[in-house]
């Protein structure tokens, strides 16, 4: 049954404004989620909606979830954009546990930047890294990080992880990515790591000991460096066949 708010003193929109804060969406495992493209992307991925809020009723259906109306002026206390959307998803995404890759796979270490992290995210399911292990990294669950991806953070595996975590993928080659690499990637048939460093200070001493090798991109024209989001995507894609 929809029901209708018209308050953005509910209890419910006052609840589920705290989820801008990551101690509540760390308590909850809920994230809210806005806009009519990303609720769809991620509705299509098979993400599990709690809510869907709305002041113009969607195109599509979210069966499985609660339906609310809503004034534009609670979807407004909602919102963490400028131009606030007609449709605010309330997503449960439960962080995992360390668990082994089953595809090639992601080290970040220390990424800061919300969009980077997106980025990488989407790029990395795009060329079939589904694990992703997140050291120091700013929260995967930040409303800047969850736009960048456009709904793909539905289909990998993120995992926040400490050195004594990672240590146990040394199992696997891992590459590491650096300027100052000993050569191009050579692609291997089995499950294979990269790791991506700090946007300003690259990859850290305690996790560049993680690598079996380093490896750069060739550049041309007195270019030194790469956006990590740019040069992640670069060399993601020479393991896609």
């Amino acid at each position: 049954m929809e029901k209708s708010i018209t308050s953005r003193n509910n209890p419910l929109i006052a609840s589920l404004n705290k989820l801008k804060q990551k101690k509540y969406r760390e308590e909850t495992g809920l994230v809210l989620i806005e806009g009519e493209r990303f609720v769809r992307e991620m509705a299509i991925r098979g993400a599990d909606f709690r809510y869907v809020l709305y002041s113009t009723p969607p195109e599509f259906s979210l069966p499985k979830c609660e339906h609310i109306e809503a004034t534009p002026e609670v979807l407004e206390t909602l919102s963490s954009t400028v131009s606030p959307s007609n449709i605010i998803g309330v997503v449960s995404f439960k962080r995992r546990e360390f668990a082994e890759p089953k595809t090639n796979f992601l080290i970040l270490d220390h990424i800061q930047d919300p969009g980077n992290l997106g980025t990488i995210i989407r790029t990395a399911l795009a060329f079939d890294f589904r694990y992703i292990y997140l050291y120091n990294c700013v929260d995967y669950l930040n409303d800047k990080v969850l736009r960048s991806t456009m709904g793909t953070i539905a289909d990998v595996v993120l995992i926040n992880a400490g050195l004594e975590e990672l240590n146990r993928l040394k199992s696997h080659e891992i590459l590491l990515a650096d300027v100052a690499g000993e050569g191009e990637v050579k692609t291997s048939r089995g499950v294979v790591g990269l790791i991506l460093g700090n946007e300003a200070n690259g990859v850290s001493a305690e996790i560049r000991v993680l690598a079996s090798t380093t490896v750069s991109i060739p550049m041309r024209n007195s270019v030194e460096s790469l956006n990590v989001a740019v040069a992640g995507g670069i060399l993601m894609s020479k393991f896609c066949k």
